[in-house]
């Protein structure tokens, strides 16, 4: 969510992001998907954090493979409406910005 102070936006921090992205590969682990599918999500949570890391991140790739991740979950049946799948997907929704509304509203 973005914040308005008197004179100026401020964003929300990239680090808030990275720390959702160490959760939900965290709860990767715990949900016993076959090697390959884990394998391609982990990969595609590597890609978004490696993107995080930046000097000035690109929106668009974080979304571009948010959006990738949860595909592959949703197509591997995972029940995207847990609480804590969730929660971790709108913390990088909020750095995000107005660009990751479909995505959320998806989820919901």
């Amino acid at each position: 969510m973005i914040q308005v102070t008197e004179t100026r936006v401020v964003s929300p921090d990239p680090r808030q992001a990275l720390n959702a992205v160490r959760t939900l590969r965290r709860m990767l682990a715990r949900l016993g998907l076959p090697d390959r599918v884990s394998s391609e999500a982990g990969g595609v949570l590597g890609q978004i954090e490696d993107e995080l890391r930046m000097p000035d991140p690109d929106r668009g790739v974080v979304i571009a493979r948010l959006e990738r991740f949860t595909e592959i979950l949703t197509g591997a049946g995972v029940d995207m409406s847990r609480r804590s799948l969730i929660r971790s997907i709108r913390r990088i929704a909020a750095w995000l910005g107005p660009m990751a509304v479909p995505l959320v509203v998806q989820l919901a």
